[in-house]
């Protein structure tokens, strides 16, 4: 998984207006229950956390959602939980209705959600999916910098493995989550990594593993992403 972050004296990306568009911290906890696909229960424990929704409306009718963690973060496939300085947040399970997709309003909400939080946070943090290609390339059009990539090692263990040019942030970000940092990946995807580290013998950095049938194209993960409904933080 990718690991990217924006920081407090980062330059906003020039995004252009979307006539209709608006995007602001949740109040109908209903709506947010039916569009997020959780029980009103679950929603009304995310809040009991600490974490925010956001909902991105187009003229008034709800079509993008998000959560915004502000005191602790809970990542089940890492098996990562870890407290949040006050100077963080993370976003995470964010989704665009279907009826909405491709029309950008990811990079929307995220940057909307950084400008109007921009004042209680210093650093803000995302991960995504590196096969779930739109998602990244919504990240990098809000302002987003990639600063590593999160896998398994070879004992089957978490770490990050930072981008040349984002070491300084990448180890910040490897303390927050409390993973060391690595040198390099077992697999170009999560699921990928997750079975090569069970199966450290088939391990390959260029290819996925399992192997796709002849039939298949892309990653051997990509209709995983596609089934969970767009959603690109896993918690």
């Amino acid at each position: 998984m990718s690991f990217a972050t924006f920081w407090i004296e980062d330059t906003f990306a020039p995004i252009a207006p979307l006539p209709g568009f608006t995007a602001s911290p949740a109040s109908d906890w209903d709506e947010l229950a039916e569009i997020n696909h959780i029980t009103l229960a679950e929603v009304m424990g995310r809040l009991n956390n600490g974490h925010r929704p956001y909902v991105a409306r187009m003229d008034g009718q709800p079509v993008a959602y998000g959560w915004l963690a502000t005191s602790k973060v809970s990542i089940g496939e890492l098996d990562i939980n870890v407290e949040l300085s006050p100077n963080d947040r993370y976003l995470w399970d964010f989704a665009t209705l279907p009826d909405w997709q491709g029309q950008g309003l990811y990079p929307r909400l995220l940057q909307s959600i950084l400008e109007q939080e921009i004042q209680n946070a210093k650093r803000f943090w995302i991960i995504h999916a590196p096969e779930n290609l739109p998602s990244g390339a919504g990240m990098s059009k809000a302002g987003f910098e990639f600063v590593g990539q999160l896998s398994f090692t070879v004992d089957g263990k978490v770490g990050l493995a930072p981008y040349s040019d984002s070491t300084e942030r990448a180890r910040l970000g490897a303390d927050l989550l409390q993973v060391p940092l690595i040198e390099s990946v077992l697999a170009p995807c999560w699921t990928c990594g997750g079975m090569v580290a069970k199966h450290p013998d088939k391990a390959d950095a260029n290819s996925c593993w399992p192997p796709k049938r002849s039939n298949e194209s892309g990653c051997c993960c990509a209709k995983e992403v596609k089934k969970s409904n767009n959603v690109i933080s896993i918690v």
